[in-house]
């Protein structure tokens, strides 16, 4: 267990196991020390539309996000029904997202988009329609982003489906940079491939971002997922916080209902994914 003053700095620089990937460092908060940073000037839109945020207390935080959300039934019922909460990463190409999102944030779960990129390979097969791509007009690939954005509702951000191909390009993690700074959004870095640069073409331009920790289902076997959640939890104790992905594929979910409900009576806090990238931009949440 950590030592419950002190949620601890960052992940170690290199690639630490499959389906983990390491993240920039956190700063420490130290209860009873220095002053907290001065609260948020004005209420940018992940602000307004955060789930509320956990009281900090010292314990290990765990950040869920599952993605694929919108169009894999009965999955994404499941997931909605699971306690929150958690973050759902939606596709732009779901059907009926109004009802959808609203149900979720009913339930208590935060929203993102989960927005398509270009992957190796066979691109639109993978990613769905409308997908980044490097070999598009930067105006097309905005118009694509711009839809996207505006067909999910109620978000705090997004995060990148696939990308292999697409965030490795500054520039285009430019465009997407750039726009979630105009709305007032924060960004998820998934890392699908190392050296993705969705985390530091955000953080450049001062856009609140964080990247994704662990994969809990990067092979869809029920051992494997097992053991990444077991991971999840290692991390959270030794570091403090995790940013975890998961899918609503049939063995992650049966994962999770066993497993979300005893987070709060084991020692861990649930947190959403507003909360944790504030907590590593050192941004004090003043709503």
């Amino acid at each position: 267990m950590i030592d419950r003053r002190t949620l601890a700095a960052g992940l170690v620089t290199s690639v630490l196991a499959p389906g983990v990937f390491a993240r920039p460092a956190a700063a420490q908060m130290v209860a009873g020390g220095s002053a907290p940073p001065p609260p948020l000037e004005g209420h940018p839109r992940w602000v307004r539309n955060a789930m509320p945020r956990p009281k900090f207390d010292g314990k290990p935080a765990i950040t869920l996000v599952v993605d694929d959300m919108g169009v894999v039934h009965p999955g994404t019922n499941r997931v909605m029904a699971l306690p929150g909460p958690l973050t759902l990463a939606w596709f732009p190409f779901a059907r009926n997202l109004g009802p959808q999102v609203a149900e979720s944030r009913a339930r208590g779960h935060e929203t993102i988009l989960h927005m398509p990129m270009q992957a190796s390979g066979k691109s639109v097969a993978w990613t769905g329609p409308d997908p980044l791509t490097t070999d598009v007009s930067p105006e097309e690939n905005l118009r694509r982003l711009t839809n996207a954005l505006d067909a999910v509702p109620d978000t705090v951000g997004l995060n990148n489906h696939m990308g292999s191909v697409a965030t490795l390009s500054a520039p285009l993690m430019d465009i997407v940079a750039a726009e979630a700074k105009k709305r007032g959004m924060l960004v998820l870095d998934s890392v699908t491939i190392p050296h993705s640069r969705v985390y530091s073409q955000a953080a450049l331009i001062g856009v609140p971002a964080a990247s994704r920790d662990v994969f809990i289902d990067w092979v869809p076997n029920p051992a494997v997922i097992r053991t990444q959640i077991a991971l999840v939890e290692a991390l959270a104790q030794k570091h403090g916080h995790v940013i975890a992905i998961g899918h609503p594929w049939p063995h992650t979910i049966e994962a999770l209902e066993a497993w979300v409900p005893t987070l709060e009576r084991r020692g861990f806090a649930l947190w959403p994914l507003s909360a944790t990238v504030a907590f590593r931009n050192e941004i004090t949440l003043s709503v």
